[in-house]
């Protein structure tokens, strides 16, 4: 088991790691349900471990025998100046768990159900604010405003700010995205994340005070892990102010850029299956049903990054301690192992848990945010433009957005002969 060999009109060349973290302009689902079908694990020309398997994906990610750190993080040219190993999406064991109570609070039923109404008004304001509703990019005009308007909320930051915001959080984002990055470029991104905390560490007072008075609402139900007020009081005194800082930067980065990414992806996927969309108008009660087989087909996330702390065997297969595995997310949500007939949207689906937001120990703590957020723009749509269709095709259109590991849409073109309409 070398290096793949794909006989057909995908090409071997567009199996390998580098390819898929950089590759912008092709149709994925062909090459991902290849993968899934022919090969479940192999090892690309880098010596990556390339996993489309769902059983194996879902293997290594519950697998305290992978972590998301490089042996050689933070060494040489790359080092980790900005703190991002901090982020809880690069601790382990005890160290994430302690962060993971730090930040759950702020992700209750009761603050979710507060954002809700937020999100709600904030649609409302942004479809009255597109100047053509008849023709126009989602993502210029919602996808990019929604999930900083919302993030910012979550965080009790100005959302005056989020232009600013947004425009310096971008490098951070280059950092956790695995994109390949030159020495000079890696550089510049991290003085440029160093810019973006210090702008942020003048929002730390209040973001420390909205921790503190959500830790302290013993009433509530937090949607992940529910620690009790004490552990939860406790995980907040034992966090460092820079963890703490860090930690911000990631749900601002992670909760602003995932989201915009499945705004497009699920939206044009959607309107990809005409017949699912006006289903959706007929039966608007089924949407978050139908988001998460939306979810499932085109994720925000395509691809995870693990390290072996260890000698591992999957499949009789050995992959010694150090050596990088990449989850092909993508391909694994497409697994007809795991997903008959994987290309239907269904909301029927008896068995299958999606790893659109990932599994295990650091699956999303976001994940009730993100979901309720697109449930939110799919409602305003149905009830504004029913009608609504992709306005461009052909090869050029709608371009694709890839940073690495995350992938969407750089533009979204919509049409709607009814925009407006209550």
């Amino acid at each position: 088991m070398s290096t793949i060999d794909i006989d057909t009109d995908t090409g071997a060349a567009r199996a390998t790691l580098l390819y898929l973290l950089t590759n912008h302009a092709d149709d994925r689902q062909p090459l991902y349900d290849t993968l899934a079908l022919q090969r479940p694990l192999y090892r690309d020309e880098s010596g990556t471990w390339m996993i489309s398997s769902y059983r194996l994906a879902k293997t290594v990610l519950n697998s305290t025998e992978f972590s998301n750190r490089a042996p050689s993080a933070g060494s040489g040219a790359l080092q980790d100046t900005a703190g991002i190993l901090d982020m809880m999406l690069f601790q382990s064991a005890d160290h994430h768990h302690r962060l993971r109570q730090v930040f759950a609070p702020l992700f209750s039923r009761t603050r979710m159900a507060m954002l809700r109404e937020f999100v709600q008004a904030d649609l409302a304001a942004l479809f009255e604010q597109i100047p053509d509703p008849t023709h126009f990019d989602l993502v210029a005009q919602v996808a990019q405003r929604l999930p900083v308007l919302t993030i910012c909320r979550l965080l009790g930051m100005n959302v005056s700010d989020t232009s600013r915001l947004v425009s310096a959080s971008l490098s951070a984002i280059r950092l956790i995205s695995f994109a390949p990055l030159q020495p000079h470029e890696h550089i510049q991104s991290v003085t440029q994340t160093m810019a973006f905390m210090s702008e942020l560490n003048g929002y730390m007072p209040g973001v420390l005070s909205l921790l503190r008075e959500s830790n302290a609402q013993s009433d509530e139900q937090v949607q992940h892990a529910r620690p009790g007020v004490k552990e939860m009081n406790e995980a907040l005194e034992g966090t460092t102010y820079r963890e703490l800082l860090v930690n911000v930067l990631l749900m601002f980065i992670a909760g602003y850029g995932t989201t915009m990414l499945s705004i497009g992806n699920s939206v044009c996927e959607a309107l990809r299956r005409p017949g699912l969309w006006r289903s959706l108008v007929a039966n608007p009660a089924s949407v978050p049903e139908v988001l998460r087989e939306l979810m499932r087909v085109e994720p925000a996330v395509h691809i995870l990054i693990r390290y072996a702390v260890r000698v591992v065997t999957l499949d009789g297969v050995s992959i010694k301690a150090g050596e990088r595995v990449a989850l092909l997310i993508a391909a694994a949500n497409r697994d007809p192992a795991e997903f008959e007939r994987p290309d239907e949207i269904r909301v029927d689906r008896g068995r299958g848990n999606a790893l659109a937001f990932g599994a295990g120990m650091h699956g999303c703590i976001g994940v009730a945010l993100a979901r309720m957020q697109l449930e939110a723009l799919f409602a305003a749509l149905i009830e504004r433009m029913p009608d609504v269709t992709l306005a461009a095709s052909g090869r050029d259109a709608n371009p694709r957005l890839q940073e690495g590991c995350f992938r969407g849409y750089r533009e979204l073109w919509l049409a709607s002969g009814c925009a407006g309409q209550q």
